[in-house]
This record gives C-alpha cells, sequence and structure tokens, in this order.
C-alpha cells in the first residue's frame, strides 16, 4: 500500500480537482467542514476552498499535507466512538518445554511446524512513534513563533480509536463508519467540543518523521500544525498487517 496522508484544516485557499488517485495522499479537516478529492489521492474538507496537491487529502479541519515519500494517504476524519486501538501484540518466543521419558504409544501423524508470526510492534513502541509526532510537530510550530502544544489524553484515546477503526476495517477518512465527525470523536473521550480545532490523518507512512513531512508539505495539514491557536493535541497510531494509520488531533483547551 502506497503512503497516504489527510488532515483536517480550517482554512484551505483552493480544490484542485476531484478524484482520489494511487500514490502519497494528505488530508486536513478543520471543524465544521465538509469533505472534498483532489487529484493524488487528497480529500479536504473545510472552511473556505481546500488545497489539493498530487497525493494528498485535505478536509474539513486545519491541516493537510502531500507527502514524497511512498503514498501513505492522510485524512481528516472522526473515528467511531468506542472503537479501540489494535496495538500490535509483542511477539514472544516458544516457552522451553521438558519432555517425559518416552512411553509406548501408537504412531501418530506428524503435522507441519506453524510458522513463526511476524515481529510486531510492541505498545511502548507505539506510543513512542506516538509522542516523535508531537515533538515533531512542537519544532515546527517553534520555528513558526508558534507556543508549543501538549499531549491531551484524551485527544490521543480519541486520536487512537480511529486510527484503529480505519486499519481495521480497511478505509480512510474523517468521517467515521458512524457518521460521526473528529469534533464527535473528541467529545465521546471527554474533549469540550467547542474547543476542538483540526485533525490530520494519513495512512502507509513508516516513520513519525515520514508523515509530519507529508503533512507539513501539504497547505491544509500545514495550517493545522502551525495553528498558533491550538494548545493540546493526541496523536494515535494504529497497524493493518504492516500498514500504518495515523490520526493527529488538535485543540484549544
Amino acid at each position: 500500500m502506497w503512503p497516504a496522508l489527510t488532515a483536517s484544516a480550517a482554512m484551505l485557499s483552493m480544490l484542485v480537482g476531484g478524484a482520489m488517485a494511487v500514490g502519497p495522499a494528505l488530508d486536513a479537516a478543520p471543524a465544521g467542514s465538509s469533505g472534498l478529492t483532489a487529484p493524488g489521492g487528497v480529500t479536504g474538507t473545510g472552511p473556505g476552498h481546500p488545497v489539493t496537491t498530487p497525493g494528498v487529502t485535505v478536509s474539513g479541519e486545519p491541516g493537510g499535507v502531500p507527502s514524497t515519500t511512498p503514498a501513505p494517504s492522510p485524512t481528516a476524519v472522526t473515528a467511531p466512538v468506542g472503537s479501540a486501538v489494535p496495538l500490535p501484540a509483542p511477539s514472544r518466543p516458544a516457552a522451553d518445554r521438558t519432555t517425559p521419558p518416552p512411553a509406548p504409544r501408537p504412531a501418530a501423524s506428524s503435522t507441519p511446524a506453524r510458522p513463526s508470526p511476524l515481529p510486531t510492534l510492541e505498545n511502548s513502541r507505539v506510543t513512542e512513534l506516538e509522542d516523535q509526532v508531537t515533538a515533531l510537530i512542537n519544532r515546527e510550530r517553534d520555528r513558526a513563533g508558534c507556543s508549543r502544544v501538549r499531549t491531551d489524553e484524551r485527544m490521543r484515546t480519541a486520536a487512537r480509536r480511529h486510527s484503529a477503526d480505519m486499519a481495521e476495517h480497511d478505509y480512510f477518512s474523517h468521517t467515521g463508519r458512524n457518521g460521526s465527525s473528529f469534533v464527535d470523536r473528541l467529545a465521546a473521550a471527554g474533549y469540550p467540543r467547542r474547543e476542538a480545532a483540526g485533525e490530520n490523518i494519513a495512512y502507509g507512512y513508516p516513520t513519525a518523521q515520514s508523515v509530519v513531512d507529508g503533512w507539513m508539505a501539504s497547505t491544509g495539514h500545514r495550517n493545522n500544525i502551525l495553528d498558533c491557536d491550538a494548545r493540546a493535541t493526541g496523536v494515535g497510531l494504529a497497524y493493518q498487517g504492516r500498514t500504518t494509520y495515523w490520526t493527529q488531533e488538535f485543540g484549544r483547551e
């Protein structure tokens, strides 16, 4: 799967095209926006007109950046309420067993050995990657003269739920399967609706640096990241096989 990004941005200057394309994609969405799609796998919703670049999806909330890396597709969307984040289970070596002394028994048919499971990330590693995104976002905000955002665990919960739902049900959107918006998702996690500022989403980007680079390359996603009124954020990462699904929420509380 190619990487894709999606961001929800409050301010997008224009909308290009109207078709989802294969390749890197970004999406940004600000509060109270509707979804738009542009060439290159970009969709956007938000006040004003979304800006799309090849492989970028922008949706309603501030934010939305195309990626130059293999196509992760970002989107701004709200996660269905109550969905859990599927975190890869840690791989474990097979436990040692002692064998009893041989005893007479009838010959048994042999069964093929099971293949070892693919290595997966432990929960602590997922949290580390989420925190890396926040650190990289704050570096960009420092450069722009904006105050740093802090991690709000309610927002992280909302972001994880949405990433998990997209990964589990194989879709990519700022709108949850139950029709929820990112504002709905934040409210379900206990964050005040009126303080919801925006959302960026992406899939397929393997590292924190690559997804942030993708978002920063797209006007809508970048607007979410560099919204100087934002005070808090929450990043959620989920996996489907080897494919990553990223969601980042922004708030003003």
